[in-house]
């Protein structure tokens, strides 16, 4: 898992069917980029620790009550619908990026400019970093435990004054701009980060719509790298903006990228709104790994959900990789995967409105795909007790649903989970777990995740978790040890 950022960058946004969801343009990343182990000649020497901000894989379903003491988003004049849209850990310390302009902790409210650092233990909000962003948004997170620093990403144009368009470092204590970082692209939206080690060389992953769309910065410098010189193009007929990376998720083993966007080819091959990229210590290539169904389209025809394909996550084991999904439901439901079938299913049954799970042993067909019915699905976090799921949803468990008509799978006689734009799946069977806080009053609902020791962070536009005032920012914490006898 990777450092922490949150989710659907520039192209693919827009509520769901049923619940409209508005069209604001939304970086989600998941924050948890759990471990997976491949069979790769020579990945053992690939790497030899986890990426910085790397999450630990949970045994249990994290608890629906919030943690209290944690900061949560003001509502203003300027942002009256704040949001968190990206997470980032680093050492004791929590930052969270996305849109908003007033932050409270413990009674008192603070200034805070599209991002915020707080101690992710009591909660208080670091007095020293507060850096001032002008002209956008953060849409991504990665931090750097070796050198203290913290790199966002977004829309912005200037932090503290000085030009830094979509991408900049700061130091993780006190906020301050690093000077001698300076991407050459000024310009556009970035939206996700990774901070990738191979071969002892460290890569800043930087994914949008600049440049190539998924390209490699040294962490020091900001200068292209070299190591990533995949070129992405041929924008999805319809799709809004220009050609562009959604998500990435990088492997801890480091073996393995994999990318969402509104592309369709990449190095000249079809790899529509998908494509996975082999990690080696000098150079990357694309990977063979390719499931059809995702060039499938779904049934809408709005810009921002044409290209469905959003989050993305690897299981803690390594064997499997989870996708999430706006892009409408079809409402003829001849291309829909059923738990009931198992493997008499269609091999390529679509992702729409949806979350997918797929097996990097086999491309051909999901493993299982749950569906909401018709909302959009925008981040993921596959933590090996759950795979956890936000976005503009009523429902789970909902093949035969239909812009939200909560019908279960009708032939089976199974019933839709009812879930407010928050969820959880059973990584095993694929059908939705008894967790269920629910957001309240949200617009777009879940953008971001991040799993820690402690438990659960959620990003998101609610105002309200599991009943209790909660905006912008939740910890789910992890069920409390059972004492010994």
């Amino acid at each position: 898992m990777g450092p922490g950022v949150s989710g659907i960058r520039g192209g693919g946004g827009g509520g769901g069917g049923g619940g409209g969801g508005g069209g604001d343009t939304m970086h989600l990343k998941t924050a948890l980029r759990n471990t997976i182990t491949l069979t790769v000649v020579g990945a053992a020497c690939l790497a030899s620790a986890s990426p910085a901000g790397a999450a630990e894989p949970h045994a249990d379903v994290v608890t629906i009550r919030a943690s209290a003491v944690m900061p949560r988003l003001v509502a203003t004049d300027t942002l009256p619908n704040p949001h968190v849209d990206a997470l980032a850990v680093l050492g004791d310390t929590m930052f969270a990026g996305g849109a908003f302009d007033r932050v409270e902790q413990g009674g008192v409210e603070a200034l805070r400019t599209h991002v915020v650092a707080f101690d992710r233990g009591t909660g208080e909000l670091s007095t020293r970093f507060t850096p001032r962003l002008a002209g956008g948004q953060v849409w991504a997170l990665a931090t750097d435990p070796a050198t203290s620093s913290v790199y966002i990403g977004g829309t912005f144009t200037s932090v503290d004054g000085v030009v830094r368009g979509a991408v900049a470092k700061l130091d993780a204590t006190t906020g301050a701009l690093d000077t001698g970082f300076r991407p050459a692209f000024r310009k556009g939206q970035v939206n996700d980060l990774e901070l990738v080690e191979v071969g002892g060389v460290k890569h800043l992953v930087v994914a949008g719509n600049p440049a190539r769309k998924v390209t490699s910065l040294n962490p020091a410098t900001g200068r292209d790298d070299g190591w990533i010189t995949t070129s992405v193009t041929d924008q999805l007929p319809g799709s809004w903006g220009t050609v562009t990376a959604h998500q990435i998720a990088v492997d801890p083993s480091r073996t393995h990228l994999a990318v969402t966007g509104n592309f369709q080819q990449v190095d000249g091959e079809a790899r529509s709104k998908f494509f996975m990229l082999d990690l080696a210590p000098t150079s990357t290539s694309l990977s063979p790994w390719y499931y059809p169904g995702f060039a499938k389209p779904c049934a809408t025809q709005a810009p921002r959900r044409i290209a469905n394909l959003q989050g993305v996550d690897f299981s803690p084991d390594g064997s499997s990789i989870t996708v999430t999904a706006t892009g409408q439901i079809p409402a003829e439901k001849t291309d829909i995967w059923y738990a009931r079938l198992g493997d008499a299913n269609r091999p390529d049954t679509s992702v729409c409105d949806g979350i997918g799970r797929f097996s990097l042993a086999d491309p051909t067909k999901p493993q299982w795909i749950n569906y909401t019915g018709g909302d959009s699905v925008w981040s993921v976090s596959d933590t090996g007790a759950a795979v956890y799921a936000g976005g503009h949803f009523k429902w789970l468990d909902n093949p035969d649903g239909y812009a939200s008509i909560g019908t279960g799978d009708k032939v089976s006689g199974a019933a839709a989970a009812r879930r407010s734009a928050i969820g959880a799946i059973d990584p095993r069977t694929g059908l939705a777990v008894s967790w269920n806080p629910g957001l309240g009053q949200t617009k777009i609902g879940g953008k971001a995740f991040l799993a820690d020791s402690a438990g659960l962070w959620i990003g998101n536009d609610a105002a309200s978790f599991g009943g209790t005032p909660r905006r912008g920012l939740q910890l789910a914490p992890l069920p409390s040890p059972v004492a010994a006898n």
